[in-house]
């Protein structure tokens, strides 16, 4: 997989992991209380929930987009390109849609087991996660590269993207005055996170327009 892949998609993916939503209101109440019982301690459970979670999705998401790689090729041609539209839609949303208040989590103290299966939960019963993984994965892998590789990296990489987002927002809510703060910061954050995104978008774009001009080109040299 090439390093222009691979940074293009830590920094796509570190936006939305840092743009707060359903794991990160979990983690956050979680990291709340007061003692041993909260902060990154208290969070350790949700944030292992959530990765074990992606890691099903990444499982669920590699089957079935293998097998359409396989079978269906132009299929999966065209699915990236519902990807790239997609990258660009998320990063439209973030400038449309409403903050997601961090100060007004509750706490809950809880042991891992129970943090660990609450973030089990909240992600894996998220209506937008399967969505996100067929739509977002895609431009990013290479159909003619090894498969299981590539998801493999990237599935380390989300780890690796999403426990740095969960512990940012849990070192927060560890010091509680701290998340007002990054209420008030959201709408700047969620700016830069658009533009992001839709940079990303226009770069995967013109790589699926330089592989398709180079599968036209094969494909014209094979019939000539």
């Amino acid at each position: 997989m090439p390093l222009e892949t691979i940074l293009l998609f830590v920094i796509a993916d570190l936006m939305i992991c840092l743009t707060p939503g359903p794991a990160t209101m979990v983690t956050v109440s979680h990291a709340l209380p007061r003692g041993p019982a909260g902060g990154m301690r208290g969070a350790l459970g949700p944030i292992v929930g959530v990765n074990i979670g992606n890691f099903i999705w990444y499982a669920l998401t590699a089957f079935g987009l293998i097998a359409l790689i396989q079978e269906f090729p132009i299929a999966y041609t065209a699915l990236r390109w519902i990807g790239v539209f997609y990258l660009a839609w998320m990063g439209i949303q973030m400038l449309r849609g409403g903050d997601s208040r961090l100060a007004g989590q509750s706490a809950n103290t809880a042991s891992f087991k129970k943090g660990f299966l609450n973030g089990l939960a909240v992600h894996m019963s998220n209506p937008k996660a399967l969505m996100f993984y067929v739509a977002f994965i895609p431009p990013f892998i290479d159909p003619d590269g090894n498969l299981l590789l590539q998801f493999a990296i990237l599935a380390g990489l989300t780890v690796l993207t999403e426990t740095t987002g969960l512990s940012f927002y849990a070192a927060l809510a560890s010091k509680a005055r701290n998340l007002g703060d990054a209420d008030q910061a959201q709408p700047l954050f969620r700016k830069v996170a658009a533009a992001v995104l839709v940079g990303a978008a226009i770069i995967l774009a013109l790589w699926n327009i330089t592989d398709d001009s180079a599968m036209f080109s094969a494909a014209s040299g094979s019939t000539g």
